[in-house]
């Protein structure tokens, strides 16, 4: 039986290619592609299935990081590739940290698209080297330039994971055995870090974090 694969992409034109890319090879058949991330979790909370989704970074309404965040948390059976210009070292230990299979380039080759997708569904993982090498010249890892940027604590960040991975407070304080009261401090003093007020505004600035 193929495996069923989706595609979450906002550029109509890449989408399609990609499509044709995959169905190449006689194992894979894409059942649809959507053009954001909130498209793609109605699509599975309506009971729809898939073996993997090969998503962007950027889209509208949803975009990748989110859609991560959401499928880690509530269909973590599926397997997940991003594929995105954005190919940093920080955007792929994001992704690894939200759940993420593999990460490829858009400048990637259609025999590296298709390894990706096969040595993830054989239960494997694929993250492409980056082309552009962005931890610092002391080796720090994007959470460690995290904490030394906003001054942050190992606390702080590990819950700033859990934020994005879409766990209320509640949830938080119970996996970090805090109590919940313990959690919302944490959660303001990061937003005032941060400078930011929302999760959409979190979302973001780590989203954009590799390039500041």
């Amino acid at each position: 039986m193929s495996k069923r694969v989706i595609i979450a992409d906002d550029h109509e034109l890449f989408a399609s290619g990609l499509e044709n890319l995959i169905t190449t090879d006689r194992n894979l058949k894409v059942i649809d592609h959507f053009s954001n991330g909130k498209e793609v979790l109605v699509f599975l909370e309506d009971g729809n299935e898939a073996d993997i989704i090969v998503l962007d970074l950027n889209m509208p309404v949803m975009d990748g990081i989110q859609l991560l965040g959401n499928l880690h948390r509530d269909f973590p059976q599926i397997k997940k590739l991003v594929i995105s210009m954005h190919h940093t070292s920080s955007s792929i230990e994001l992704c690894k940290n939200l759940g993420a299979d593999g990460f490829i380039g858009k400048d990637a080759t259609a025999s590296q698209l298709l390894d990706a997708i096969g040595i993830i569904l054989e239960g494997g993982k694929f993250f492409q080297e980056s082309a552009q090498e962005t931890f610092d010249s002391e080796g720090k890892g994007f959470y460690e330039k995290l904490i030394h940027h906003y001054k942050l604590s190992k606390r702080e960040v590990d819950i700033i994971q859990l934020i994005i991975n879409q766990f209320e407070s509640t949830e938080i304080a119970e996996k970090l055995n805090l109590s919940p009261l313990t959690v919302k401090t944490h959660r303001k003093n990061i937003f005032r870090k941060l400078g930011v007020r929302n999760l959409a505004g979190l979302v973001a600035l780590v989203k954009d974090f590799p390039r500041l």
